[in-house]
C-alpha cells in the first residue's frame, strides 16, 4: 500500500489524503457523533415527559391529601349505640329487616349474624355502609346460592373497628 501510495504523483497524494479525512469525518460522524446527539435528544425528551408527570404526581398527591382531611370520618356509633343496634337499624333501613334469621354478640366489639333469602345486591350495599359509616368490618363471611336467582343464605361475622 506504502509502494502504491509513493508511486502517485502529488496532486493524487493530496486527493487521496483529503478524501481519506473526508472519509474519517463521515465515519466519525455517523457512527459516533450522531448517534450520541441522537441518543442526548431522546434523553432530553424523557426527562421532560418524566418531570410533567412527577409534576402531576405532586399535584395528585396533594389532590389526595386534602380529600382526606377533608373526608369525613366515619359516623361510627353514638353514644350508647351497640354493635347489634347498629347492625339490626341498617338492616332495617336497607330492607333486609326480614331476611335477619338470628344476630349473636361475641363480646363488645363482635356479633354473627344469619341472613335467609336475602337479596344479594341489598346484603353488598349494607355491608359497605356499614363499612363507610359506622366502621363495622367483616371478619368472615359466607353466601350459599339459593334457587331463587339474586338469593341468597349468608353468614356473617362483624368486628367493630376501634376509633382512630
Amino acid at each position: 500500500m506504502k509502494e502504491w501510495f509513493e508511486s502517485l504523483e502529488v496532486r493524487e497524494r493530496r486527493i487521496v489524503i483529503g478524501g481519506a479525512a473526508t472519509l474519517l469525518v463521515v465515519i466519525v460522524y455517523f457512527l459516533g457523533w450522531e448517534p450520541f446527539i441522537n441518543r442526548l435528544h431522546s434523553l432530553q425528551e424523557s426527562t421532560q415527559r418524566k418531570q410533567l408527570d412527577l409534576a402531576w404526581m405532586k399535584n395528585a398527591s396533594k389532590e389526595i391529601q386534602q380529600l382526606q382531611v377533608n373526608q369525613t370520618a366515619p359516623a361510627r356509633f353514638a353514644s350508647g349505640q351497640s354493635l347489634l343496634g347498629v347492625i339490626d337499624r341498617s338492616a332495617k333501613a336497607k330492607k333486609l329487616g326480614d331476611a335477619v334469621k338470628r344476630v349473636q354478640p361475641d363480646g363488645t366489639s363482635k356479633a354473627r349474624v344469619w341472613l335467609e333469602s336475602a337479596k344479594f345486591d341489598e346484603v353488598i350495599g349494607w355491608l359497605e355502609e356499614l363499612e363507610r359509616r359506622y366502621g363495622v368490618g367483616i371478619e368472615t363471611i359466607t353466601f350459599e346460592k339459593q334457587a331463587e336467582e339474586g338469593l341468597v343464605d349468608a353468614r356473617i361475622s362483624f368486628i367493630a373497628e376501634p376509633e382512630a
